[in-house]
Formats: C-alpha cells, structure tokens, sequence
C-alpha cells in the first residue's frame, strides 16, 4: 500500500496559506500537509526536512521568491513536485516556467476547493507508490467541471462524448453575475423559472464573477433567455452581463474572457447600469484629438486658469465616455494631471507646501476609486485646492506686481513698448495683463504710458531747448504728430503753446524779481 501525498503551502501571506488549508478535507482525499513556509528560504529547509511529494508555492515572496524555489527545490530535490499559484498578469510567465520543473499551475482568482483538488490529483497520478491515492479519492468529473476546463482553456477531453448528450444544442451563451452576496444557486434557480423547462443550464464557479450561467440553446430561444435575464436583473442589486453567444464550445474562453473585461469597464465607467447585455453595448463618445498636455502648460503658465480648467475638464467628460478603454488608462491620465499641477505651481513661485505632500493622498485615492465618479469627485477636489492656492497667492502678490510693472516701465519708456512684451517679461497672459492693469491701476496700459510720456516730454519742454521733433522722439513716439495729438488730449494744449505759456510764465517771473531787487 503506497504512502500519504505529502504537501507543503508556500505563500508569504498567512491568510493565503490557511484559505488553502481550508479548501479541501486533505486527510479524506488522501494528503497530509506536512507544515507551511512564508518564503522559498524557508521552504528550502522544510523540503529537506519533511520530503514532501508536492509544494504549492506563491510566486512573489520576499527573500527568496517562487521562481528562485522551484530552480533550486528541483536541482536539490528532484523527486518533489511544484505547483505554482499565480495571477493573471504572469500567467504566461509561469507556463513559460514548466521547463523548469512545474508540474502544474493554478490561477489565483480562480482558485477554490475542486480546482485544487483536481490539480492535485492530476500531479499525484504522476507520483509512483500515489497511484492509489488518487485513484481512491478520483471521481468522474461533473458536466460543470468540464465547461469550467474549457473556460480555462483547456481543450474538451475525447473521452467524455457524452457531453453532446448534455449539451444538445447549436449554440452557447454565458451570463456572468456580480456582486456582494451572489448566491450562484438562488441566479440558476431565477433563470430556470423564466426559461423553458428543457433548456440546459449549468451554473459555474471557475470565473472572475461571482457567479457564472451558461445556456445551451437554439437561436429562436435566444430572445427568451435575453428577457429572463432582463427580469431577474431587474430584482437583483449585483451586476450582469450577457455574452456574445458562441457555435463551439472551444470558443467559450473567447467569449467569458472578452465578456469579463467588458463587465469591469462597465462597472466602472457606467456604475448606475445594472445589466449589459452583447447586443445593446452602450454607446461611447465618438473618438476625438488626444488631450494636448502641452498645450495645457502654456495656457497654465500664461495663467489662463480658467481656460486651461476648461480644456482639462472637457477631455474628462470625454474619457468618462469611453467605456472600452480600460479604468487605470483614466487614471493614469488623471495622476499625470495632478502631477503636472503640482509641479506648475511650485514653478510659479505659489505655496504648494501642504499640496505637496497631499498629492500622494491624491494618487492613491486615485488609483483605488471604484468609478468614474469617485475618481472625478477627487479632481473636483483637488482643482478647487488649487483655484484657492491661486486665489491666494495672486491676491497676496498682487500690489508687488503692480510695483514692479510700473516701476519696468518707468525706465523703458522711451523704447517702443508693447503690452506683450511686458506681459512676456513679467510671465504674463497679454489679456490677462490688460485686465489686471485695467483694474489695479484705474486706467488701461496704453493710457498710462502716454501718460509717463507726456510727463516725461513736459519736463524736456521746460528744461531744455531740445526742439519739439526731437522731444517726440526721445519719450518714445515715431510719429511727431501723433505726440502733439496725445499731448493735447492730456494737456488740452499743444507742446509748442505749453513751451511758449512756460516761457511766457518764466520772463513774468524774472520781471518781477528785477523789479523787487530794484
């Protein structure tokens, strides 16, 4: 009589290693776990220690990780057998890894009690002295464990013809369910009251729903199944999905995996919508220019806020729309966004002390939103920081600026002065200059510096002999006569009558001084 299958549960976190424990009665299907390792370091020792048959190993662990395992636990310890728990973003990975000695593998959001005795008993059939063992505790596979196989991808095995005589229609729908507290019964059970008595259907475990119904069908019971589904949404709070429906059951996985994508887009960009059925997709937002991230720095940094907000705030309507593409493409744009305010307003000399260190509260928030509207609600949040953070630094540096500015143009008024180039200077929007001159400084910009000119001209006509032309020249004007109608509009009297009535002014003066010295 052959020995106990021995096994070892290699995983770095407890909770994983007692969920495997818990899974199946190991002692009734013939295994024994002989003790658990939370790194492959420590599962080194313990192989050499209790000769386990099988390890179940974890692939990400820290000291020594899975991978590490498995090289050295083979080269060691040729004769045990590792199976490697893994998750969908390395499942291609780990089948890579069967030439390193894998027996076998299970993925990790599938992972449950008959999955896992089922790939126990498929390495134990390759143990010698185990045969036994597994033949004791082996049954003939259900009708559901089979199209659960082939949702996987696993082909249909050739020794089970019967399945034509269970599954004896042309075509094949599945209807994936989500939600807290899906009972996978009480959804077939549903579906089985609304549907024609002989309709074949077999409810699922193997999916990333809760639940899982498939239908085997002709094309005339199609609509019956569409309006079954309809109603027994309608009276649940999970959410649904209808696949598109297949000829072959080799195309199943196709149609699960496809379906199971569409179901986690949905959910997140349309989280009001309860059922999603192949052929009533909701419509998403025609394809439109990508958001031009450039073009939103200038616009930021020409401190055309509200502009710059708009822009931003439209393209996100338009990403909430686009109900393909996947939820982290949205927030990776969104993280970006926040990113490259930060870093604007640091550039612009506003307090981004305390925006700092929340931005790393943004980016996890972010990241962890269950739907579009969560993670819009974080931007709303985060946009009204900033307009305050802008609000109060503009009002705080507002008269400094305006200092600055006329005190610029003060000793550059004699050049042919633009108000883009000052807004240039200053790191202005030219509108958003004028606007802000015209309010600050009671007058427009092209008021106040004539005004500077004239002033400047009145101090030459009364203190030199410089001819008026030339006079014109010098406060900055190209045009002579355009300096005598400015000055008279400001004066009310031409340069010419001001330096003649100044003049006049001075010989009355110098008169009357003789006079009194007289």
């Amino acid at each position: 009589m052959g020995e106990v299958c021995k096994v070892l549960i290699v995983d770095d976190e407890m909770l994983i290693r007692q969920g495997i424990i818990n899974y199946i009665a190991w002692e009734q299907e013939g295994f024994h776990i002989v003790g658990e390792a939370s790194n492959g370091k420590e599962a080194m020792k313990m192989i050499g220690e209790f000769t386990p048959h099988i390890v179940i190993t974890d692939i990400v662990m820290p000291i020594m990780d899975g991978i590490d395992l498995v090289k050295e636990g083979k080269l060691e310890f040729p004769d045990t057998e590792f199976i490697v728990l893994s998750s969908f973003e390395d499942f291609d990975y780990v089948r890579s890894m069967f030439q390193n000695g894998v027996a076998d593998y299970i993925l990790k959001p599938k992972l449950n009690g008959p999955e896992l005795l089922k790939i126990l008993n498929r390495v134990v059939s390759g143990i010698p002295g185990l045969k036994h063992c597994v033949m004791a505790a082996q049954t003939e596979p259900t009708t559901e464990e089979l199209i659960e196989n082939v949702i996987q991808g696993y082909r249909v095995p050739s020794e089970y013809p019967e399945l034509t005589e269970v599954l004896p229609n042309s075509q094949f729908v599945l209807v994936a369910v989500r939600g807290d507290g899906v009972d996978l019964v009480q959804v077939k059970r549903a579906l089985d009251h609304s549907i024609l008595e002989d309709l074949p259907t077999f409810a699922l475990n193997s999916s990333d729903a809760e639940a899982l119904i498939l239908f085997n069908f002709e094309p005339l019971q199609l609509e019956s199944i569409k309006q079954a589904v309809k109603q027994a949404a309608e009276s649940s709070d999970a959410k649904w999905i209808m696949c598109e429906p297949v000829a072959d059951l080799a195309d199943l996985k196709k149609a699960h995996d496809e379906g199971c994508a569409k179901m986690k887009k949905y959910e997140f960009y349309l989280p009001e919508h309860q059922l999603f059925i192949f052929s009533e997709w909701p419509l998403e937002n025609e394809k439109q220019a990508h958001f031009d991230l450039n073009h939103f720095i200038e616009m930021f940094k020409d401190r055309l806020f509200n502009a710059a907000f708009t822009y931003l705030e439209n393209h996100v309507d338009y990403l909430a729309g686009r109900y393909n593409n996947d939820s982290f493409e949205f927030k990776s744009f969104l993280g970006n966004i926040v990113f490259n305010i930060v870093v604007l307003l640091d550039a612009m000399k506003y307090d981004t002390q305390e925006l700092e260190q929340k931005k790393y509260n943004y980016f996890s928030a972010i990241n962890e939103a269950a739907d579009v509207n969560e993670v819009r609600g974080l931007l709303d949040t985060f946009l009204k920081e900033v307009k305050e953070i802008i609000h109060l630094g503009d009002k705080a540096n507002e008269f400094n600026n305006l200092d600055k500015i006329l005190e610029y143009i003060e000793l550059h008024y004699t050049e042919p002065l633009r108000l883009s180039e000052i807004a240039n200077h200053f790191h202005f929007n030219a509108s958003y200059l004028s606007s802000y001159f015209s309010t600050h400084h009671k007058e427009g910009f092209s008021e106040y510096l004539n005004r500077v000119r004239i002033k400047k001209s009145m101090e030459l006509l009364a203190n030199s002999t410089v001819s008026i032309s030339n006079i014109s020249g010098m406060v900055g004007y190209s045009e002579h006569s355009y300096y005598c109608k400015v000055f008279k509009r400001i004066t009310g009297m031409s340069p010419g009558t001001y330096r003649k009535e100044l003049r006049a002014g001075h010989e009355t003066e110098e008169k009357n001084l003789s006079h009194l010295k007289k």
